[in-house]
């Protein structure tokens, strides 16, 4: 089957040089391998053999901007793209400064720069939102709660992060299934979206949050403990190590309660941060991950091709699939409790006073380009 896409007329990179077919089929080499395309005039055809009704779904779901590889510098360098705003000044992991695209498509942006700060605990963002030295800030649910008690604009999206367990099964005790599900069936996922998350967001025993699948209610969040306690016995399971991003300060917290509820069913879960590299690995010595993953669609086909990026969901044989279907595929990836739901959480965004006509879809995509600030009175 062939697809053949159009460029939109007047559209340029941020160094300048207009977007050409060529450049198109380049930045998507590496999303679409092994698909024979063309390139001509403002058209791009790609062949993609079989029927594959929801490839442009794939395209807009795939992890990654559009970037001109030719113009591509080394690891950490700054990227270049078409969007409203251009990198100006880039230091990585440290700090981003983002200039008005004044030749952008759609018109010049109301805002002339941006500045992100980077590596800042939520604390320190609140703190920084209200001594007016912030006017956006991503904020963990306690401090979204303190600001909204406050009556600071507090914006929350629907729940698009999945906090769940993954487990290593390079090692002999997690490839026990009796002792995973001990695991998942310990946990109290009520007291962690009560406690934790502040009442945001919301337990989940899948991984497909219920406003884009509409059936995540089907899977059990209760705790069980007598069930984890009787699937418990007769084993005698080494300690097995529990480790979680040491960046997100959400993930320490929840893995360590995940550790207590564990510890609750007799199985004794160590707390530490995930080491550098991959998790999923013997050489990395970590036997549970706790990873958080982005679930936002906002279409269920594309919430599905996520869950296959994330967390290995088998989504090929998906392609077009009934709901019936993706439901029925949940169910048997779930079922050995190699990945194991917990909560899902929303974005959390604090607004100073300045930041007028914000507006963002449910599902959290920042649509800066509309902001503008409102400068001070004379």
């Amino acid at each position: 089957m062939k697809w053949t896409f159009k460029l939109r007329p007047a559209v340029s990179w941020h160094d300048g040089s207009g977007v050409t077919a060529t450049d198109v089929a380049a930045t998507l080499e590496g999303l679409v391998p092994n698909r024979p395309w063309s390139a001509a005039g403002d058209a791009l055809e790609i062949d993609t053999g079989s029927p594959w009704p929801e490839f442009p779904v794939y395209l807009a779901t795939a992890p990654g901007a559009a970037v001109l590889r030719k113009l591509a510098g080394p690891p950490g360098a700054a990227p270049i793209g078409t969007g409203p705003f251009r990198v100006a000044e880039w230091q990585p992991s440290r700090r981003v400064v983002l200039a008005a695209n004044d030749a952008h498509w759609g018109g010049r942006p109301y805002l002339d720069a941006i500045q992100i700060e980077m590596g800042r605990s939520s604390r320190e963002r609140l703190i920084d939102l209200d001594l007016d030295k912030a006017d956006l800030a991503e904020l963990g649910p306690a401090e979204a709660r303190r600001a909204q008690q406050e009556g600071r604009r507090v914006w929350t999206s629907v729940p698009v992060e999945l906090l769940a367990l993954q487990f290593n099964l390079s090692w002999p005790e997690t490839r026990e299934r009796r002792l995973r599900e001990a695991i998942a069936r310990s946990i109290d996922r009520a007291a962690m979206q009560k406690v934790l998350l502040q009442n945001y967001g919301e337990p989940s025993g899948a991984i497909l949050p219920e406003w884009l699948s509409g059936f995540a209610f089907l899977f059990a969040t209760a705790r069980d403990l007598n069930r984890a306690r009787l699937l418990r016995s007769g084993m005698d399971p080494s300690p097995l190590k529990l480790g979680y991003d040491p960046s997100d300060a959400l993930a320490r917290q929840v893995a360590e309660r995940v550790a207590v509820n564990a510890r609750d069913a007799g199985i004794r879960l160590d707390v530490s941060p995930l080491p550098q590299g991959p998790a999923h690995t013997p050489e990395s010595g970590v036997d549970v991950s706790l990873i958080r993953a982005r679930i936002d669609g906002p279409t269920l086909e594309q919430a599905v091709l996520q869950c296959s990026d994330w967390l290995g969901f088998p989504a090929s044989g998906l392609r077009g699939g009934a709901l019936e279907e993706i439901y029925a595929a949940e169910r048997r990836f779930l079922d050995d409790f190699t990945t194991v739901p917990l909560v899902n959480v929303p974005e959390l965004v604090g607004l100073g006073p300045r930041v007028k006509n914000w507006s963002a879809p449910r599902w959290g995509d920042w649509r800066l380009e509309d902001v503008w600030l409102e400068t001070a009175k004379p």
